[in-house]
């Protein structure tokens, strides 16, 4: 049996919100899930989204559940909560209007193949604030520099759990679900648009 910690990041008051975006975590020192690893999994995430404040609209606000979910990620099936720091709000500090609805998009790369396909994930930032783009739409190289470094440390190895991609099992009551720890990332500059506020 593989658990794995889902964390929730709740974002609020913008047009087309409230929204959430899920991260994934499992720890390969312990096997369980161990509240080093739901403290360390918050940490590391409470300064990947620090880098996110200054170019995120000021109507916007976004924070950490403490409340975590610990998964079976074969079965897909919720085994029970942990709960980790209180997490504080945070604000966007960019002025000025914005696109509903546009960001950046995280890609996440695993080596696991799955049905003759690579398993790999997608994280939105969204909505982005004009401090984050150029006159042709595309996202600033000094923010996507930022954007970068800060999601290159959040990747970084460390004794309390590694970041991944949960591939759900492929049907109800299947037991085929499958973990893949993220190997690398990419983010591009130009905008995505998100669909959904789920990601």
């Amino acid at each position: 049996m593989t658990q794995i910690l889902r964390l929730k990041v709740d974002w609020t008051g913008f047009i087309g919100g409230p929204g959430y975006t899920n991260l994934h975590f499992r720890d390969f020192s312990e096997g369980d899930v161990s509240q080093a690893m739901v403290d360390g999994a918050i940490q590391r995430t409470d300064a990947w989204l620090d880098s996110f404040v200054p170019i995120v609209p000021t109507l916007c606000s976004f924070k950490i559940n403490p409340v975590v979910e610990i998964i079976n990620a074969e079965s897909g099936a919720l085994e029970e909560f942990m709960t980790g720091a209180v997490d504080t709000t945070r604000v966007g500090t960019s002025a000025g209007v914005y696109v509903a609805g546009t960001g950046a998009c995280v890609n996440w790369y695993t080596n696991v193949v799955r049905n003759s396909r690579r398993i790999r994930g997608r994280t939105f930032i969204v909505p982005l604030g004009l401090q984050a783009m150029t006159n042709d739409g595309t996202i600033d190289d000094t923010r996507l520099t930022a954007m970068k470094t800060a999601t290159a440390t959040f990747l970084a190895p460390g004794i309390t759990g590694v970041h991944g991609v949960w591939s759900r099992p492929t049907a109800p009551g299947a037991t085929d679900g499958l973990w893949a720890t993220t190997v690398t990332y990419s983010i591009n500059d130009r905008m995505a648009q998100l669909r959904s506020r789920r990601s």
